[in-house]
């Protein structure tokens, strides 16, 4: 067991072996954040076409038009029924003279609505949304098999394409996360490769006076953490900073995505920290320990 005074020095060592190399621990901290930026952006777009994709679930639901000349009692136990069905968030139900009213609004023009008040041909619906999107189809199938339901309507080729969008986005995001691991474990390993090759005169005396090979990894591993630590403490600043300035950008998004929001910058930041600092300091501390273990050896 090291005293304190010992780890002292150690960690005293290893921060003024940052200082040395300088040229060498900025050029291990930029590939530092440069993984870490890469990993933010793919966890940021990931996160929020899944957020997005949440959102316009809402929107997009089921249309069930219901049979012409249902009564009224027919029509509040089939809404119930539906109501009981899995997956079923809200049902909503849309009367003939509801949906002349709002075909009248959309037109811009209110007299169609009474010039075919007495003759409506606009069939009554329940406007139903269901909590999950990839289910749709069988949804539908399980409605159309409802006494009372006429037709069913959705989006069934937008529903399948954000369903395909969201796979792929997922499967990307981790693909890149696991090449960015691997690809930041080398370029630290080589970076401090050649830190220790330049002090590696400077391990050999240290082994032929007889210290331990804790006593001469502790510094390096010591630099390689705070390496990794200063890493990930940039690169939050810059996909923080970089993040809420595009949240404020889309705050007037029209068109399309007109309603829809982002995640907010806490909740991505709250989730990035951990995971940062976690990569950074793993990355710098098992970079240095595989770069130091070869030269122990002596």
């Amino acid at each position: 067991m090291m005293k304190l005074s010992t780890l002292k020095y150690l960690f005293k060592e290893g921060i003024l072996g940052i200082w040395r190399n300088r040229t060498m621990a900025i050029a291990s901290i930029g590939t530092i954040i440069l993984c870490l930026l890469i990993l933010g952006m793919s966890y940021g777009i990931g996160t929020n076409i899944d957020y997005l994709i949440e959102q316009i679930e809402e929107k997009f639901g089921v249309t069930a038009y219901i049979d012409e000349g249902l009564s009224e009692e027919a029509i509040t136990q089939l809404q119930t029924k539906i109501e009981s069905m899995s997956d079923v968030e809200e049902v909503i139900y849309i009367s003939k003279d509801d949906a002349l009213q709002s075909f009248s609004e959309d037109n811009g023009d209110q007299s169609l609505f009474e010039m075919f008040k007495e003759d409506n041909p606009l069939p009554a619906s329940f406007e139903i949304t269901t909590a999950n999107i990839s289910g749709q189809a069988e949804f539908v199938e399980a409605l159309n098999s409802l006494e009372g339901i006429d037709e069913t309507v959705y989006f069934q080729n937008e529903t399948a394409s954000f369903m395909h969008l969201r796979q792929t986005v997922n499967s990307v995001c981790f693909g890149m996360l696991v090449i960015l691991i691997v690809v930041g474990l080398m370029l630290m390993s080589n970076t401090i490769k050649l830190t220790i090759y330049v002090r590696k005169r400077e391990i050999n005396i240290m082994k032929y006076v007889g210290a331990t090979n804790s006593f001469i990894q502790v510094p390096f591993l010591i630099e390689g953490m705070l390496i990794g630590f200063l890493g990930a403490v940039i690169s939050m600043l810059i996909i923080t900073g970089v993040y809420d300035w595009i949240l404020q950008k889309t705050v007037t998004m029209t068109g399309v995505l007109s309603g829809l929001s982002l995640v907010p910058t806490a909740q991505i930041t709250q989730t990035l920290l951990p995971i940062y600092l976690g990569l950074g300091i793993g990355i710098g501390l098992i970079g240095s320990a595989f770069a130091i273990h070869k030269h122990l050896d002596v």
